[in-house]
């Protein structure tokens, strides 16, 4: 296999990786539920540690009263992410194990250039898994942004 083609099945499966997860993210657990949820959650605490400052027992009661429904909140919150995470996880590893298995790991994909730490050399080769590490961190940002997410 030449390094043209296993760079764009690199890069493509990367692609795949970068896009699907940020599709899994936003169809498994709502973004703005999410962050809706986080904020209130960090309001409550807010709050009752400006009470527990204050001394204030009265508001201290009122949230205590609260604690329940926010503790109820904080899990919701947290298997909505464990549902996110573990979708990722298998699409990820999907893609990564088609990388390992398609492209081989002797033949070098990429270069990177290492001109400001080592002037001599100049390029260090990247790769398939190396280099479907790093386009997949590229191309999650870039889908996240185009999606809102971030």
């Amino acid at each position: 296999m030449d390094f043209i083609t296993a760079l764009l099945l690199v890069t493509g499966a990367a692609i795949f990786n970068a896009v699907s997860n940020t599709f899994l993210s936003v169809k498994i657990s709502d973004p703005e539920k999410i962050k809706t949820l986080q904020q209130e959650t960090k309001d409550y605490r807010e709050q009752l540690d400006a009470a527990k400052k204050a001394s204030d027992t009265k508001v201290m009661k009122s949230l205590e009263k609260r604690r329940k429904y926010i503790e109820m909140l904080s899990n919701e919150i947290s298997s909505a992410l464990l549902k996110q995470t573990l979708a990722s996880l298998a699409v990820t590893l999907v893609a990564f194990y088609l990388v390992i298995w398609v492209v081989p790991q002797d033949l070098i994909v990429a270069y990177v250039s290492t001109y400001l730490w080592n002037p001599g050399d100049g390029l260090i080769g990247l790769n398939s898994v190396y280099w479907f590490v790093v386009t997949t961190s590229y191309f999650s940002i870039v889908s996240r942004k185009l999606w809102g997410l971030a």
